[in-house]
Parts: structure tokens; sequence; C-alpha cells
């Protein structure tokens, strides 16, 4: 089902938790390095220009928008080139989030990749965030590493795995990238693509109903 994206802005205050790693795996540069399919377009058929064919509905604490201004939702347009291939400039505490409603995924996989220019602007304090309902994140993955980038090369992109960096049991609705530096305290932060990859998982209500089926199963056995 397709989501109609849009550009809400919410305002959270959460804590910082440090809970630090290493990068797994280099990809390689440029479009091609990135994996696609990922959660916000399964199809690879998003507009990079516009809210078309999106899976996903996204927020951003600025700049929310593709293309125009090089807004924060250019880094789920599956490209990564300069101008408004990217999101920049804000500095400070800064978020982006994809938001698919009422389906709830395990977070197995995530990508993140570096623009193209100046790499003071790349972030060297960041989380990836969960939630299930905008208001309560839970931090998944951290990165605290006082100016140093995760990146050595523009436009490289990154992965970051379940059980190799870090370990997530828990299924969020929706997922949080949110920068609080960026490489020696510059005054502007970018960043080119992310990708989230999820093991999809039974709505609550669904699990209910499950459940009662099978005490009901069970009783029915136990009279008998």
């Amino acid at each position: 089902m397709k989501f109609k994206i849009f550009s809400i802005v919410a305002v959270v205050v959460l804590p910082f938790l440090a809970l630090t790693a290493n990068a797994s795996l280099i990809l390689g540069t440029g479009t091609g390095a990135l994996i696609g399919g990922d959660l916000t377009d399964p199809e690879n058929d998003g507009n990079p220009g516009s809210y078309e064919n999106y899976n996903a509905t996204f927020r951003a604490s600025v700049e929310s928008g593709f293309n125009y201004h090089e807004g924060a939702f250019n880094v789920f347009d599956n490209l990564l080139t300069g101008g408004n291939g990217k999101w920049c400039c804000d500095a400070g505490t800064v978020w982006v989030e994809a938001d698919f409603g009422s389906d709830r995924y395990v977070l197995d996989m995530f990508t993140l990749s570096s623009a193209n220019d100046a790499a003071y602007r790349d972030s060297d304090k960041w989380s990836i965030l969960g939630s299930n309902d905008g208001i309560n994140y839970t931090a998944i993955y951290s990165y605290d590493k006082s100016g140093v980038s995760i990146w050595d090369q523009r436009h490289q992109v990154v992965q970051f795995s379940n059980g190799d960096d870090y370990t997530a049991n828990a299924a969020f609705s929706i997922f949080r990238y949110q920068s609080y530096s960026v490489v020696n305290n510059g005054t502007q932060h970018q960043i080119g693509e992310i990708e989230f990859f999820g093991t999809k998982v039974p709505e609550p209500s669904t699990l209910a109903i499950f459940a009662l089926g099978v005490i009901g199963l069970a009783s029915r056995r136990f009279k008998q």
C-alpha cells in the first residue's frame, strides 16, 4: 500500500543513548553502491523530485521536502548526487524519519551514505531511533566519535547489520536518523542517502486474535 507523504514537522526532545559501535561494511561509492529496494521504496520507483511512489510518510525537523534547497527527504530518493541529491545544511540536532503507518518492522539492516562536498559537514554523533507513536523513541544504534566520520570518501555507502553492529529485537513503525553534531564542531550538516531494511511482524491486534484462538482451541481440547 502506498502512503501519501506529508511534510509535517514534529519536535520531540529525546535523550541521547550512547550505544556506540563500528561500521560493518563499506559497500562502495556512488548510486550504484546503494542496495536498493529498501522499506521506503521496495519497487525502486519513487520520484526523486516529488512525493510520488513511496511506501512511507516522511517527516523532518527542518527542510522538509524533496529536491528544492537540498531538502531532508532527498535522503530517500535512491540517488547519490550533488545539489538536490542530498540533505544539507543545518547543524545542531536535526532529524529525518520514515513512518510506515500500521506496519511494524525489526530493523535488520540500514545504510548511510556521505554527501558530495566538505567532509567537515559529516555527522560525528548520530543515532538511528525507532518509535511506534512518534513521541517515544528508542535508540537502535548510536555513533559517538568526536571529530571522526564513518566515511572516508564522498558518496560512500556504509552498511550496518543487526547481529553484527547492533542488537535489535523490538519492532517499530517509525525509523529516524538523528544527528547531534558534525565533525570539528562545524555549522552545517549533510548526508547523502539512508536505506532501511527490516522484517515485518504482525500487528499487535493480529497477535491478540491469534492468541485468543489458540487459547480457545486448547480449552475445547481440555473439555473433551
